[in-house]
């Protein structure tokens, strides 16, 4: 009996396994792609085409509530546009806030606010001279309005580091 005694052709059996696992590789991402594509087909069959009747029917009855009121929304942009809050009532008017403290941040870490904002602050907060002090010639004011200004202006300590133990 006969026996072959020659040695394997490696090159073939691993240009065979390459070409299998490359065919493997290309059929699993041809088959996702092809699941992923008729699962999103049925999905928009399914709830994608589907008109949202309850949507449509709120959002058709806020458009005519808002074009039957009093004024009518879009005369209101337009005139809004046109003459901007002049004439509003004054809870509606934007009042300018001299409040510092989101300037001076966290306690942790404390920012330095600018001096213009600080000065403009503490005056904001003075009263505003009477008209018996303007009649007097604009004299000095007294010693109290002058810590008063100083003492505006909030100190916080500034943390230092831990000194290290020797």
């Amino acid at each position: 009996m006969a026996t072959d005694k020659s040695e394997p052709r490696i090159g073939l059996i691993i240009k065979v396994g390459a070409l299998a696992v490359f065919t493997l590789i290309a059929v699993h991402a041809a088959l996702s792609t092809y699941f992923d594509r008729m699962a999103q087909g049925e999905e928009f069959r399914k709830i994608g085409s589907a008109k949202p009747e309850t949507l449509m029917s709120v959002r058709a009855d806020e458009k005519q509530r808002l074009g039957s009121g009093p004024m009518p929304i879009d005369k209101a942009m337009h005139d809004l546009a046109l003459h901007g809050r002049t004439g509003t009532s004054p809870e509606l008017m934007p009042k300018p806030s001299m409040d510092t403290a989101p300037l001076q941040g966290w306690i942790q870490m404390p920012g330095e606010v600018p001096a213009p904002m600080l000065a403009a602050s503490s005056q904001s907060a003075q009263p505003a001279p009477s008209a018996s002090a303007a009649a007097d010639g604009g004299a000095a004011p007294a010693s109290g309005d002058a810590g008063a200004r100083d003492s505006a202006a909030p100190k916080r300590p500034i943390p230092q580091p831990p000194s290290p133990k020797p």
